[in-house]
Parts: C-alpha cells; sequence; structure tokens
C-alpha cells in the first residue's frame, strides 16, 4: 500500500495491532488509526495484535521495486505472534529480491534471538521451500532486508541499540522518532546492567560476575559503524510533545562526524520559531498610532515570532519529560528577555507548515 511516510515507498502491514512498551508509544499514530476504523477489513479487531495471512504473499506480485515498511501499524516481533508466522514472513521477503524491506521494532530482544536461530533459519527455509519449490540456497542476513530500533530517548536507546547491534543484518538502522530527549551515539563509555532482554539466555558479566548483561557499546566511531542509517523525527498530532530543535542538531553532526546517512524526516507539530521579532527599538519604544501597533503585533507573530520554550525537564517513572513552558507576555514585547540556558523556542505550526528543514536544509540521505 502507498503510504505518506517520507523514508518509504510502500507499507506492508501483514500484523496490525500492538501494545505500548515505552514513552514513545504513549500517542502512537496507529493506535489512533485502528481505533478509528475498528471492525472494518483493514481493522477488524481494533488494534489488538491480529495476523493478516492473505496479505503475506502480496511482495510476491509487486514488480517495481520499492522500499518497503514492513509493518507500519505494528510491530513484527510482538510476543502475539508466532515465530512460524515472522519466518513466512523472511521467507517473502528472501524471495522478493526486487525490495528493499525495512522492519522496525521496538523489541530487539526477541528479534536478537530469533534472527540468530538456526532452527528459526530452517523455518524460513521450509517457507520458502513451500512458497517456491527448488528455490535454492539463500545468504543471510537477507541482503535486502533492512533492521531498526525505534530509540526515543537515551535510556531506550541504551537498552534497544546493543540489542540490534548483536543481531545479525545487511544493514542497521534507528528511528529515533517521536524524539523526546537527547541521544548519544558516540557511546563507548556507555553500558548497561540490565538483565538480558529475553530473560532466557545464559549470561555472566565477567566485570561484576553476576548474571546481569553488561554490555558497553559504541554505535557509530570512525572505524567501527556500526550504525548504517539514522531517522530523526519530531511528535505529530494534538497531543504532540516537543521536539527540542538542539537534539535534531546533535544527531545531525554525530552523523556527519561519523559518515553516516542522516534522515530528516519532520518537525512534526511543533518546530523552531524566533523568540522575539522586534516591531521597534526597544529603546525608543512604539512611536506610531494604536493602530500600528495592532498591525505590527500581528505582522510580528505572522513572521513566526513565539512566547514558547522547551527544554526544562521533570522525572516520572524514572523517564526524563520534557515540556513547554509558556512566558507570560506576547514575544514582540519591548522588554529585554532571553531564554533561559538549554531551552529553545518552538512553535506550534502543525506538521505540514513546521516542514522538515533542519537550519534550512533538507537532509534525505539513505544507505548506499
Amino acid at each position: 500500500m502507498a503510504t505518506k511516510i517520507e523514508w518509504t515507498d510502500e507499507t506492508w502491514n501483514v500484523v496490525t495491532g500492538c501494545t505500548k512498551v515505552s514513552p514513545g508509544c504513549d500517542n502512537c499514530y496507529a493506535e489512533t488509526i485502528a481505533h478509528r476504523f475498528a471492525g472494518s477489513k483493514a481493522f477488524p479487531n481494533g488494534f489488538d495484535v491480529t495476523l493478516h495471512e492473505a496479505r503475506i504473499s502480496q511482495p510476491l506480485r509487486w514488480k517495481r521495486s520499492a522500499r518497503v515498511f514492513v509493518n507500519s501499524m505494528s510491530d513484527l516481533f510482538h510476543a502475539d505472534v508466532p515465530d512460524d508466522f515472522i519466518a513466512r514472513v523472511f521467507a517473502v521477503m528472501s524471495l522478493s529480491p526486487q525490495h528493499t524491506f525495512q522492519v522496525l521494532t521496538k523489541r530487539p530482544g526477541r528479534m536478537r534471538s530469533l534472527l540468530s536461530n538456526r532452527e528459526f533459519l530452517a523455518l524460513v527455509d521450509d517457507h520458502r521451500e513451500q512458497l517456491r519449490p527448488d528455490c535454492g540456497d539463500f545468504a543471510w542476513p537477507l541482503p535486502n532486508v533492512w533492521l531498526g530500533v525505534s530509540v526515543e530517548n537515551q535510556k531506550w536507546a541504551d537498552i534497544r541499540i546493543p540489542a540490534l547491534l548483536e543481531t545479525p543484518a545487511a544493514v542497521r538502522f534507528l528511528s529515533c522518532e517521536p524524539l523526546l530527549g537527547p541521544i548519544d551515539l558516540f557511546a563507548g563509555d556507555h553500558s548497561t546492567h540490565e538483565r538480558d532482554f529475553d530473560g532466557n539466555d545464559d549470561y555472566i558479566c565477567l566485570d561484576c560476575s553476576t548474571d546481569e548483561r553488561h554490555v558497553p557499546w559504541r554505535v557509530i566511531d570512525r572505524s567501527n559503524l556500526g550504525i548504517d542509517w539514522v531517522i530523526v523525527g519530531g511528535e505529530s498530532g494534538p497531543k504532540s510533545r516537543a521536539m527540542h530543535p538542539d537534539w535534531a542538531r546533535s544527531l545531525r553532526d554525530q552523523c556527519a562526524t561519523a559518515g553516516v546517512p542522516f534522515f530528516m524526516k519532520q518537525w512534526g507539530e511543533w518546530g523552531p520559531a524566533p523568540f522575539i521579532v522586534r516591531i521597534c527599538d526597544p529603546n525608543v519604544g512604539w512611536q506610531g498610532t494604536e493602530e500600528e501597533l495592532a498591525a505590527a503585533k500581528a505582522d510580528s507573530e505572522a513572521r513566526g515570532a513565539t512566547h514558547v520554550h522547551t527544554g526544562n525537564w521533570y522525572v516520572e517513572d524514572g523517564e526524563r519529560r520534557y515540556h513547554l513552558h509558556e512566558i507570560g507576555h506576547k514575544p514582540w514585547s519591548l522588554e529585554r528577555v532571553g531564554l533561559p540556558d538549554g531551552t529553545a523556542a518552538i512553535r506550534r505550526w502543525g506538521k505540514k507548515r513546521a516542514g522538515r528543514e533542519l537550519d534550512g536544509r533538507v537532509h534525505d540521505a539513505f544507505p548506499a
């Protein structure tokens, strides 16, 4: 199915429905759509996890090559999706080399476990033979399948990226959308002391002699490119949270340093704005009429002046939450005012008007 998602051409929703696992899921667009069309052919069970058997073979009939986003309305590695079903999906992808499949998950532990398992590969091979007898051997990892994880802030980057790096993949990518906090990808000094993601593997940490997983990781550096692509995007919709402009700039600059393709998908509902558009010299004051003043104020706001900023945060349920702050006067005030360090002026433009330019440039690089 054709899509408006900027970094893909088609969507292939062999599964619909999901459950929330982290703050990035709070305002899930797929859930909103599923509830709106609950009971329809597309969402017969609303947002409950539903397997769509009839859709599995669709890519085999698509002749024109395309980038295909697998499950824009679900997560292929959700616990309610059987291993055998996932193997069938991979079998179809292996038999559709004309397409590039983009698989994105918030459940990288299961993805790593399955795709590293010989029994799973045997399942894929069995389904390939059923679909196309005598189809022969296949390369693993599949060269036309990109595997990615969603990371909305540093906490979830530290949890999900190590599992992605341990997963066999031709291309590994990050979707930092909705970006809810700053992320440092040069993470040579970062480590996690989380229990193994699946809770199944035997693991002993040599540093602390426990069964806690202790995984130092470096995502991108000049000598070892563990990640091949980074997508960044802000949240859209009526309840959207704002993305601080510096978070996007930081990821852009980290990717530029490491030579990693960077894709700026969107600002979302909120985007950068000038904190003040002066309508006169504050040392002199307004010299015109009241009517002219009203027109000047309107022009200032039309040019984007805002009195809202973000960058302030608080901690809730172990997560750093960033919020909006609205000052008590309009941006065309004649006062000499400035923003606190670490904050940035933003405005609710709406997704279309906010656009996807970052510092005057569209970033739409893809992996080679």
